[in-house]
């Protein structure tokens, strides 16, 4: 296992579990179920511990893959800038989360707000890690991101 294999293992994870938190987080909150919200600020947290190393193994990932044949520098770049974006506020969302735990346990009317706050930061996040993914994916993956299927070119071969 190197950086950059650890690096796409663990950055799944958020990318799942933010906007995953953010739908329960809503559902919970249009239905004014505390257990459902406390469940999606949970989730939030746990999202935002996986980030951080994966964060962290980005740069370890780019040494690793940098120099091979087909890379560009130019897309880790594209992927690196937004990936910044979706992490601080993954953090954020995880921070407000812990906050907004706290303001329950505390019986704080800035509760509701605190978790509203929470949701806005979660589709914002939600939003930046999917491109920050589809970046990614440009890396390695020319694949899944053709304009062409290979159906059509096998297709277009036979006329």
């Amino acid at each position: 296992m190197n950086a950059a294999y650890l690096h796409i293992t663990l950055v799944h994870l958020p990318i799942v579990l933010i906007p995953t938190a953010a739908v329960l987080l809503a559902i919970g909150l249009w239905r004014k179920n505390t257990s459902l919200t406390n469940t999606a600020l949970s989730i939030c947290v746990a999202a935002t511990l996986f980030a951080i190393p994966a964060f962290l193994l980005g740069e370890g990932a780019e040494e690793v893959i940098e120099h091979l044949p087909g890379v560009s520098e130019d897309l880790i770049e594209e992927h690196e800038e937004i990936a910044d974006i979706a992490f601080w506020l993954t953090v954020a969302g995880g921070l407000g989360s812990i906050l907004s735990i706290g303001l329950r346990l505390a019986g704080s009317a800035l509760y509701k707000t605190a978790v509203k706050g929470v949701l806005f930061i979660l589709v914002m996040a939600s939003g930046a890690l999917t491109y920050a993914a589809y970046e990614g994916g440009k890396i390695r993956h020319p694949e899944a991101h053709s304009t062409t299927s290979a159906s059509s070119e096998a297709h277009e071969d036979n006329d």
